[in-house]
């Protein structure tokens, strides 16, 4: 990542210092392309990075620039050309966010405090134990240094009196010692280096930056890295939604009767950088800085103007076992003896943040054997506004609370599944010790979810009063009427007026009530109403649809069948059309498997014992393919052409299709 950001900026030469396990750059060298040099470090477990960076200076030409990069940390392209447009002899990365205090403490963050201010500003602080205060600081140092001809002059002069020709170590301090920081030089940092040229009276220049830098360390921080979709963005994609964000821009700008040079007057933005918005020529950050002031001077959501990136790779996003098992957290809930004990361990799966559903993995550590949906171990939740459809895998035990308030029990088995309706309590425990509970639970929000905002400006009465509840068909049958008659500014005597001769006026009256229309009345009210025959019509909820379970035995039995996969559907309900669930079979024959391909987003889970090929068609023609293992998960992006196919020597298997398909 590091190389392929600095090549944009022009560096052709890379030595990457390897010390602990090495080795295992060797069989990636040719993969990182030309130019790439490996620089030993023998003495790596006894030094600091001090002494890999002298050893990779002696490696450099005899004139010139370089620049200083952390093996550890992952950045946005954008970062890697401020650092190559500061005008000074040496520039550091700062961030101003300080993110190591949340993961490390603010003792073992490298902070950075400085002076002066615009093209004066200087770094007179940086690294560990620098006896600063956290307001003090200007922010974390970022592991990125540019150091020109002339700053490369001041690193050598240090180098010279730190490992002077004779191995005596003179240092710069009164007497002759070392920095007490300095000492033993052998463990020295970069940071360290810096100092020392600052004390000497060297300017550093601060490149501070907000944002789109991580320090990558543990599983949890690369999955952090990996959601942070603009760092990974190629130049020309990055080009592409920034062009879509301004053409979203000249559009708003247009309905607001603005040319763009009174938009660039009242943004106080120069005319210049608006057109460099239309053309992608801006980078993402600065664009989003001037839909930011877009959105602060004109009454235009930003949500109007910003359109996230594709997380995608060609229309795929892929979450294996591995980094979801780094996501695990625990929650606790109150247990029989009032004590909070574990009830759930949660983990991530596949996730775009272009789809319109939520997936989690969730084991089921509370154990009920006794079977009582009242027992005191068994918490339910109070529902949740998102629906829910649900793949269990082992002994779960599904809980849920009726219509009419009775706490219900249903013993499901692998290959079961369920659909939840919103704000329906529910809970899930395991009722077998030694065994493993664990569900697949995909929630998504559907047409609702995207409407969210505006019932919440709205406020949920109104919107009550709008929408009614299904679960009372005559109310919302009085809730629907009453919507399209204040739209159409009409009372119930004009309606009665507007239907005549076909109905009375007692009629209307108590159509308005609630009660059930014929086909032709509801016809006649669509016409007085101006809308469609569909606008008026109710499909009630029924209580066996609040909750729907299917079982595995069921699924099977109305699987279809192909040449190359058995695709048993799972829960259904005809409220969610779009809902498609699946538990789809990979069979021997799929060499490769058949072409799939629909206008929903999806999302697939294998929860089979053998691997399996997902191959799939990007949106730039190339194909693509991976192997996924049993407790992976992948997003699949609406009309991306992919295909199941078995593994070479590998027996028929599952695939997990827990197709959350939901609407696009």
């Amino acid at each position: 990542h590091t190389i392929a950001a600095l090549r944009r900026q022009g560096v052709d030469r890379f030595l990457v210092c390897r010390g602990w396990q090495g080795a295992a750059f060797d069989a990636q060298l040719a993969e990182l392309g030309g130019g790439v040099e490996l620089v030993d470090c023998p003495d790596f477990a006894t030094t600091g990075m001090l002494e890999s960076l002298r050893l990779a200076v002696r490696r450099l030409d005899a004139s010139g620039g370089f620049y200083v990069a952390y093996g550890d940390i992952v950045f946005r392209p954008s970062i890697a050309r401020q650092l190559r447009e500061a005008p000074s002899a040496m520039a550091a990365v700062v961030h101003a966010g300080v993110p190591g205090v949340q993961s490390k403490g603010f003792a073992e963050v490298e902070a950075v405090t400085s002076s002066g201010t615009g093209a004066s500003r200087a770094i007179r602080r940086i690294g560990k134990n620098r006896h600063v205060r956290r307001d003090e600081i200007a922010g974390e140092f970022a592991g990125l240094v540019k150091v020109t001809p002339a700053g490369r002059a001041m690193v050598e002069e240090a180098f010279r009196r730190l490992w002077p020709e004779n191995g005596a170590c003179t240092g710069g301090a009164t007497g002759g010692g070392l920095p007490w920081w300095l000492e033993p030089v052998e463990s020295a940092s970069v940071c360290d280096l810096l100092q020392l040229l600052a004390d000497d009276g060297g300017s550093i220049e601060p490149v501070v930056v907000f944002g789109g830098w991580h320090e990558v360390n543990t599983p949890q921080d690369l999955t952090r890295a990996q959601n942070d979709t603009p760092m990974f963005l190629s130049e020309d994609y990055a080009r592409v939604q920034v062009a879509a964000m301004g053409a979203c821009l000249l559009s708003e700008a247009n309905d607001l009767k603005r040319p763009l040079p009174i938009v660039a007057q009242e943004l106080n933005v120069d005319l210049s950088k608006l057109e460099c918005l239309l053309r992608g020529d801006l980078d993402v950050g600065d664009a989003l800085d001037v839909l930011r002031r877009m959105s602060e001077v004109y009454p235009v959501p930003l949500n109007d103007l910003w359109l996230d990136a594709d997380d995608t790779d060609g229309g795929v996003r892929l979450f294996t076992a591995d980094a979801a098992e780094a996501t695990s957290r625990v929650l606790d809930r109150p247990s029989a003896s009032g004590e909070r004990t574990p009830y759930y361990e949660y983990r991530d799966a596949a996730m775009s943040r272009c789809s319109q559903f939520r997936p989690e993995w969730i084991k089921e550590l509370r154990i009920v054997p006794s079977g009582d949906p009242n027992h005191a171990d068994v918490q339910l939740n109070n529902g949740h506004l998102m629906m829910q459809t649900t793949l269990f895998i082992g002994p779960v035990d599904f809980y849920y609370t009726d219509r009419h308030g009775v706490v219900r029990r249903e013993a499901m088995n692998t290959g079961d599944s369920n659909f939840i309706s919103p704000f329906v309590p529910h809970s899930f425990t395991a009722r077998e010790p030694g065994t493993d509970a664990i569900i697949i639970a995909v929630t998504f929000g559907g047409h609702v979810r995207r409407a969210f905002t505006e019932f919440s400006r709205v406020g949920a009465k109104q919107v009550f009063s709008l929408a009614g509840d299904l679960r009372d068909p005559a109310l919302v049958r009085r809730c629907t009427l009453r919507r399209m008659m204040e739209a159409e500014c009409m009372s119930e005597a004009a309606l009665a007026v507007a239907v005549k001769p076909s109905l009375a006026a007692d009629r209307v009256a108590q159509l308005v009530a609630g009660e059930v229309p014929s086909h032709d009345e509801v016809e006649a009210l669509a016409g007085a109403l101006h809308v469609r025959v569909s606008d008026l019509h109710v499909c009630p909820l029924e209580e066996r649809e609040e909750v729907v379970v299917t079982r595995s035995a069921g699924s099977w039995a109305e699987a279809r069948v192909t040449d190359t996969y058995r695709l048993a559907p799972l829960a259904r309900t005809r409220h969610q059309p779009d809902l498609k669930t699946f538990d789809l079979e990979v069979l021997d024959g799929a060499q490769p498997g058949d072409e799939l391909r629909c206008g929903l987003h999806t999302f697939c889970y294998h929860f089979g014992a053998e691997p399996v090929e997902l191959s799939w068609e990007g949106r730039d023609g190339r194909s693509r393919s991976a192997r996924l293992r049993p407790g992976d998960s992948a997003y699949l992006a609406p009309m991306t052409v992919h295909r199941f196919s078995v593994v070479p020597d590998a027996d028929a298997c599952r695939a997990g299709g827990v197709g959350g398909r939901a609407n696009p």
